[in-house]
């Protein structure tokens, strides 16, 4: 039963949402002698104010014209200059435009009715608020809590913090029987940090960018085609539906209360790198059949290559994107076993784990010849040592390592060692298997010949195929190499490129449109960067509250990684089985397993997990009591 509601101001229940904004900003702006398009000015809307003038502010044409206009002061100053004119301009702004959106009162009566709460978060500070809900009381909407980011320290969307602190206010503990309604991407992103159920609406939103009154006023082709822009932007950020307005949400609470086959964010949360814990939207894409000669299927298969290459930061000219089916251990048998030929070749492996070392029996299992390098499990590899055995052993031609070794959480400088490695004509390898997607790797710029990883990882898809970035000009070469007839990574890229994106055998069609969704939602996160900042978030809440719990990492902080991180048994005698057991029990699943030599467990900062399930994470430990500070 949904028990609450929590809407956003702007463009969701005010109708000033779209212009005013826009308005305020470009007046702040242009107070400065500086003209910002409204498009740029759009395309960010949802983010807290701040961050907003921040982010057009970063951009090197508005830097340029500020320096030009105003030599003296700072971006820094400009900053703050152009965001206290902006609230004084928005000030203004929304006195004269705060008018309700249709059917936000009947959808209030429906609520008060049904005993359903209504709060609301913004992006907004308190100051402009305080102009904004007398004149929206006035017309009868007075949500019982409105919640701004200077009530959470700061922190406002993507994070989920402003969304737990209304519910904490209007008493609601579950997730799950809260609705999120917003009509940006960051209030979708908000929503699903906090594991609510989210609902877009388009009609008078900041994706329309036009007031109720001007979009009524179009004809009904041009109402069609700015909806459809905004529903496909709102259903790739993840929203679990997409309304037209609010008199919509009625009809769909009570759908969403009868619906059985609606299944919020399922609990237990997975607290490891893979399979990790999914969107439910990601899931959704699974109950679709699909036909593997469709050539929309082929398209589809095409685009997910193109979109692995742009994250890897490759042209599509010097890069080619295989996927191969099974986990990602299949992919990197495929790319070692097709890679390396089966005569007059040598391959040298980086060890600091337990992935580096399955690739060391991977080669013997392939009976190629390799010479295995190993370091310590909580020392990363190291170039010169790297180079002392490249000149002992002139006779290698390939080199593998590992980007992040998930046996401690280490991340090995590749961007230092692999184009070394490669300026000495040796074929590059890397398992980049737990970081891709999450952790920025420039291929091309890194003269990687070969980057290795699988769907149910950083880009939080689900298990299924993996996929190999590879050079053209290398792969072009190893026609004929293969220990397998499945595992031939030559083959399957051939048979890609030459059949429009068919998979040579039964391809995992369900994960491949899981996988889609997966991108979309990267995409509305912010890419690569803004996913990283968010596990690296997670990463340094988990570290620090382990270590005041009595937690001891295995390895420095500097080498850490944002993906997993590692804690050493407190005690000879840890009863670890029994913390796995009770965190199980308790909605959380960490890696069962220790595959370290070291005495310690570990916990993934990965998947769709957020700051305020790191919070609940550390408090059941806590609760836990098995160590004594």
């Amino acid at each position: 039963m949904i028990k609450a509601i929590v809407f956003d101001w702007a463009g969701t229940t005010v109708d000033y949402g779209s212009q005013a904004p826009i308005i305020a900003f470009q007046q702040a702006f242009a107070s400065f002698g500086i003209t910002v398009p409204t498009a740029e000015i759009r395309a960010d809307l949802g983010l807290d104010k701040l961050d907003h003038v921040k982010k057009i502010m970063a951009k090197p044409d508005v830097q340029d014209k500020w320096r030009e206009k105003h030599p003296n002061d700072s971006i820094s100053e400009a900053v703050d200059q152009v965001y206290r004119r902006f609230q004084t301009e928005i000030v203004q702004v929304l006195a004269k435009t705060s008018q309700l959106k249709s059917g936000l009162l009947e959808l209030v009566a429906y609520c008060q009715q049904r005993g359903i709460k209504y709060a609301s978060t913004t992006g907004y500070t308190s100051e402009m608020l305080a102009h904004v809900i007398p004149l929206a009381a006035k017309q009868g909407y007075t949500p019982e809590i409105n919640v701004t980011s200077d009530l959470t320290n700061g922190i406002g969307r993507p994070n989920p913090d402003m969304l737990l602190y209304a519910m904490d206010k209007i008493g609601v503990e579950d997730p799950h029987t809260v609705i999120k309604v917003g009509d940006t991407v960051n209030d979708i992103l908000e929503g699903k940090a906090a594991h609510a159920i989210t609902i877009g609406v388009v009609e008078g939103g900041n994706l329309i960018g036009l007031t109720e009154d001007e979009y009524n006023s179009l004809s009904i082709a041009k109402q069609n085609s700015l909806k459809n822009r905004a529903i496909t932007t709102l259903e790739n950020a993840g929203a679990d539906y997409v309304i037209d307005n609010l008199q919509d949400l009625i009809n769909l609470i009570s759908a969403i209360d009868t619906d059985q086959k609606y299944e919020p964010q399922p609990a237990p949360i997975l607290l490891t790198p893979g399979p990790l814990t999914t969107s439910p939207v990601v899931k959704k894409q699974m109950s679709v059949d699909h036909g593997t000669w469709d050539d929309e299927y082929k398209a589809d298969t095409q685009a997910v290559r193109q979109a692995l290459l742009k994250l890897a930061n490759v042209s599509s000219a010097n890069y080619t994107a295989v996927l191969m089916q099974g986990s990602g251990t299949f992919a990197v048998e495929s790319t070692i076993g097709t890679a390396v030929p089966k005569q007059s070749a040598v391959l040298m492996i980086a060890i600091n784990g337990a992935y580096g070392q399955r690739m060391a029996q991977i080669a013997d299992y392939l009976d190629i010849k390799h010479v295995d390098l190993n370091f310590r499990e909580d020392e990363i590899t190291d170039w010169h040592q790297i180079e002392r055995a490249l000149d002992a052993h002139p006779e290698v031609t390939y080199f593998a390592i590992v980007h992040c070794e998930t046996t401690t959480g280490i991340l090995n400088p590749i961007e230092t060692i692999i184009p070394k490695v490669h300026a000495k004509g040796i074929t590059t390898i890397v398992d980049a298997m737990s970081s891709f997607g999450g952790v920025p790797i420039d291929v091309e710029k890194s003269e990687i010949d070969y980057l290795i990883s699988s769907s149910n990882k950083c880009i939080q898809g689900v298990p299924g195929f993996g996929l190999v970035i590879a050079r053209k000009a290398v792969i072009d070469e190893t026609a004929g190499n293969a220990r397998s007839l499945a595992l031939d990574l030559y083959d399957q890229y051939k048979c890609f490129e030459d059949n429009d994106g068919k998979w040579r055998f039964t391809s995992p069609t369900h994960v491949v449109y899981a996988f889609l969704q997966a991108l979309r939602e990267l995409d509305a996160e912010g890419g690569v960067s803004g996913r990283n900042a968010r596990y690296a978030q997670n990463e340094k809440m988990l570290r620090a509250g382990m270590i005041e719990i009595g937690y001891q990492p295995v390895i420095d902080e500097a080498v850490q990684s944002p993906i997993i991180t590692s804690f050493k048994y407190p005690t000879a005698d840890f009863d670890f089985r029994g913390l796995y057991e009770y965190l199980k029990q308790n909605g959380f699943i960490i890696y069962p397993g220790k595959v370290s030599n070291i005495d310690s467990f570990r916990i993934g900062n990965i998947g769709e997990v957020y700051s305020g399930d790191i919070e609940e994470l550390l408090t059941l430990i806590k609760k836990h009591d098995v160590v004594k500070v």
